[in-house]
């Protein structure tokens, strides 16, 4: 876990003062650029690590996110290879789906709410780092939100809420 709100989490100063740059530096301003409909849902935090490995960690069935935005980034470098993995996207309104690979050094942004499943790792293992924006106490925008762009400013601009103590998981 990286977020210090959930048991087990690495404590080490420099790592959070990291893991909350991460996310006021860059997280949330590319979220409200890309996903305007998440400002004021984008006050809260969370974080934490996930390894794929073949033969133990079949799939992931299809899901949403407990976030608004979720930055899910492949951590493998290049050479750790690895078989499979896939992330399928489900479009609930087309039924259209969209498999994306996952190569040592991706990263995927997306709504919280978009359905998606981790395909089986066949071969070797995948190492990540999942990233979640959500409002105070898990508030989270309705589907088809306002899609205003916002000014610069604003993007870059770290809300002045404090840690509201609630973790997802």
């Amino acid at each position: 876990m990286l977020d210090s709100r959930s048991a087990g989490y690495i404590a080490a100063p420099s790592f959070q003062a990291f893991y909350r740059d991460l996310m006021n530096v860059y997280m949330r301003p590319i979220s409200r650029l890309l996903f305007p409909d998440t400002i004021g849902y984008d006050t809260q935090t969370f974080g934490f690590s996930i390894q794929w490995q073949a033969d133990a960690d079949t799939s992931l069935r299809a899901h949403t996110d407990a976030s608004s935005v979720t930055l899910n980034l492949n951590l493998n470098l290049p050479g750790e290879d690895f078989s499979g993995s896939g992330v399928r996207f489900f479009d609930p309104k087309t039924r259209q789906v969209a498999e994306l690979s996952f190569a040592p050094g991706t990263a995927l942004i997306h709504h919280g709410s978009v359905p998606h499943e981790s395909m089986p790792i066949t071969k070797g293992e995948r190492s990540n780092i999942v990233l979640w924006l959500y409002g105070d106490r898990g508030q989270v925008p309705r589907v088809g939100g306002a899609q205003d762009a916002i000014p610069a400013k604003e993007r870059w601009t770290v809300p002045p809420t404090l840690n509201d103590g609630f973790a997802p998981f």
